[in-house]
């Protein structure tokens, strides 16, 4: 009995090295970071905070905006030849919006007027916000070359046999692009990179879903609501400190735009004053909207 435990013992030890669950899971994970990475990146571009004040800009300024998006042409459009913006002589329609927008991130209060200093700080912070448009893409291959190092278990530069994870295995007719039976680090890139844009489509998707969501529990709609704020403010403050943090809204699959858009002082937390704030300031929106346009 003891030669034949033996005997199982060398042979578990000769064994070839295989990807576990835990190289599974690595792969796994790493591609959707890069994933979430490349859609958040995405997001903020598209509804960022100042991607949205450009929009409305060139909606109450048609053609008069500036392609490089300068600050102080914005404030010249608003307040003229002045160092004030004054809300009472707003002409055209949506500028008492955007008006109540930087009273409300910079905390001014019910200011009669925003100065220009405060209005060029306001439009730098809008820079904080967001990653410029024409900034660097993640780079899915720094992404893979960790990966692939993880599940080169022989370090021999290659993946073969058991070192393949279950999705590598699912796709290695079209992973070993030159049919040779292992798979190269390039080979592994395009890999990763396919399995990487997979995912960028599902969770832009699912985002956007997600994001319609968010839009009506902002607005009009009947919210249920708990001390104030909605229910999913309590179930997302997991630590019961009545703030929710970037990691604690990051751990409930919430796009980061979002939080940075009701982040009002731009400090990485939502306060339930500062989600109220932002509530009361997008009501106010809506209904100066409906009152220019016409609508009841």
């Amino acid at each position: 009995m003891r030669h034949a435990a033996t005997i199982l013992c060398a042979a578990l030890a000769c064994a070839p090295v295989r990807a576990g669950d835990e190289q599974d899971r690595y792969e796994e994970q790493a591609a959707m970071r890069a994933a979430n990475m490349r859609v958040e990146r995405s997001m903020r571009n598209e509804r960022g905070e100042r991607a949205m004040w450009v929009r409305d800009m060139e909606a109450a300024f048609p053609g008069k905006v500036a392609a490089a998006d300068e600050p102080t042409v914005w404030f010249g459009l608003l307040a003229g030849a002045g160092d004030d913006w004054r809300k009472v002589d707003a002409t055209a329609a949506g500028v008492g919006v955007l008006f109540d927008r930087v009273v409300q991130r910079m905390e001014l209060g019910p200011v009669p007027t925003i100065k220009k200093e405060e209005f060029l700080r306001y439009a730098k912070s809008l820079g904080r916000n967001m990653m410029p448009a024409g900034g660097a893409e993640p780079d899915t291959d720094a992404d893979a070359d960790k990966v692939f190092r993880i599940l080169d278990l022989s370090a021999d530069g290659e993946l073969t046999g058991t070192e393949l994870t279950p999705g590598l295995r699912e796709d290695k007719g079209r992973a070993d692009a030159d049919g040779n039976g292992r798979i190269s680090k390039e080979e592994y890139r395009d890999y990763f990179k396919r399995r990487v844009e997979t995912k960028v489509e599902a969770l832009a998707t699912a985002y956007k879903t997600n994001d319609k969501l968010m839009r009506n529990l902002y607005g009009g709609g009947v919210v249920p609501r708990v001390g104030g704020v909605p229910e999913w403010f309590t179930s997302l403050d997991t630590d019961k400190d009545k703030q929710i943090s970037l990691f604690e809204w990051r751990e409930g699959g919430k796009p980061t735009s979002q939080l940075m858009e009701m982040d009002l002082n731009n400090d990485g937390l939502l306060t339930k004053e500062e989600y109220l704030r932002y509530t009361k300031q997008k009501d106010t929106e809506t209904e100066e909207k409906k009152r220019e346009s016409g609508r009841p």
